[in-house]
């Protein structure tokens, strides 16, 4: 069965839009896309399945680029949990991000696993979720941030080559790497560095003979400045971010994912512990005159809300990075196209997924209204979330 979207408004990812515009899926791929005059006659057709848009918006689905959902959301008291509850929670909460409408996600560390495990569950059907990179267990030095729950230690240039090749032996698809404290690293210094740019080198070197790229915690300018220089993927948080390191970035085409949402739920929501939000407190400013630096010198930017860690921010709320972008000035189109084409770009999915075109794979999302004028309709109006050409939800049926 083949499925026509018809008469909404088209965001491809690409940044362009077209109103009264179509979308034709045939499989699992997209067949055509247009103005909807260009495609009505196929609503005659028996095999296809047509889906009056009424005005509504369809999109790429949303790629985030850096989550945490091994053993479900964050809570203080189910960090000890078994194996197999953690997999179960898991399993939950890749529903729910899958629902709200991030059709691909990056995984950023994880305990035991989970998420290569969750990958692998989701390709065969066993699980219904997004598409997974796994990063496996993040790397982290000796008491490093995260050592104590999702994070392996390795120190020395040698120590951290044994652990990457250990950790691409699992199967991950990318190799995380902690370059620096962070807000949740007690007692430490948050804008310091862990592993020293030696040790950076050879995790990169590791990762990327075998084709598999690097993605980082990097808070503070030390951590920075080692990851740039080592040539890593993408600096994730970035809160010191300075205009040298970011020049640098944008001539290496490393990119930035900023991860606003943990400030968000730190000091305006306030669940997390007194002394997570003090220190939250210290760096909220640094990080916001980044932002504003690093757009305007046109540094690539992904998509990436750091949902599932400590901040309390629960999977499923993903689309408020892009609510909170449009806040430090961002267009909601340019903010749209983090979470597609340049975060598909960041993961190599470019060629598979991330705009609306032919031969891509159809990941679709379809909004009451249009993100473009409200881009807060990502986090409250997806009504149709389709995978691969599957509907794995539609509320338009009870509309």
């Amino acid at each position: 069965m083949s499925i026509l979207f018809l008469d909404g408004t088209v965001i491809d990812g690409d940044g362009r839009l077209t109103e009264r515009g179509a979308v034709l899926v045939e499989g699992d791929r997209i067949a055509a896309a247009g103005p909807s005059a260009t495609l009505e006659a196929r609503r005659r057709d028996p095999e296809v399945s047509t889906v009056d848009l009424g005005g509504r918006t369809v999109m790429p689905g949303l790629i985030d680029t850096h989550i945490h959902l091994a053993g479900g959301d964050f809570a203080p008291d189910q960090q000890g949990a078994s194996i197999g509850l953690a997999a179960l929670r898991t399993a939950q909460v890749a529903t729910r991000t899958l629902m709200a409408g991030v059709t691909t996600v990056r995984v950023a560390g994880s305990r035991d696993y989970l998420d290569v495990d969750l990958r692998d569950a989701i390709r065969e059907g066993t699980v219904t979720g997004p598409r997974v990179l796994a990063s496996g267990r993040g790397i982290t030095t000796t008491g490093g941030h995260y050592h104590t729950y999702c994070a392996v230690e390795a120190d020395g240039v040698d120590g951290v080559r044994r652990e990457v090749r250990a950790q691409l032996k699992r199967g991950v698809d990318s190799i995380k790497l902690m370059l620096s404290p962070g807000v949740a690293t007690k007692g430490a210094d948050v804008n310091s560095e862990q592993f020293s740019l030696e040790e950076v080198q050879v995790a990169v070197y590791e990762a990327h003979k075998v084709g598999r790229p690097v993605l980082t915690h990097a808070i503070g300018i030390g951590g920075i400045r080692n990851g740039v220089a080592a040539g890593v993927d993408s600096i994730d948080h970035g809160h010191y971010l300075d205009e040298e390191q970011a020049r640098l970035m944008k001539q290496k085409g490393i990119y930035w994912v900023p991860t606003l949402s943990p400030m968000y739920f730190y000091l305006k929501v306030r669940q997390a512990e007194p002394w997570r939000i003090a220190r939250a407190e210290a760096v909220q400013a640094v990080h916001d005159r980044a932002f504003r630096m690093a757009l305007d010198l046109g540094v690539p930017i992904a998509m990436g809300c750091d949902c599932g860690g400590q901040s309390r921010m629960p999977n499923g709320a993903n689309a408020l990075e892009l609510a909170l972008m449009v806040d430090r000035g961002m267009s909601p189109m340019q903010a749209i196209v983090t979470a597609t084409r340049e975060s598909a770009t960041l993961t190599r999915l470019i060629d598979t997924v991330g705009t609306i075109a032919p031969g891509k794979l159809a990941d679709l999302i379809v909004v009451d209204g249009n993100p473009v004028d409200d881009i807060t309709l990502l986090q409250s109006a997806v009504k149709m979330v389709v995978q691969g050409g599957v509907v794995r939800r539609n509320d338009l049926a009870r509309a």
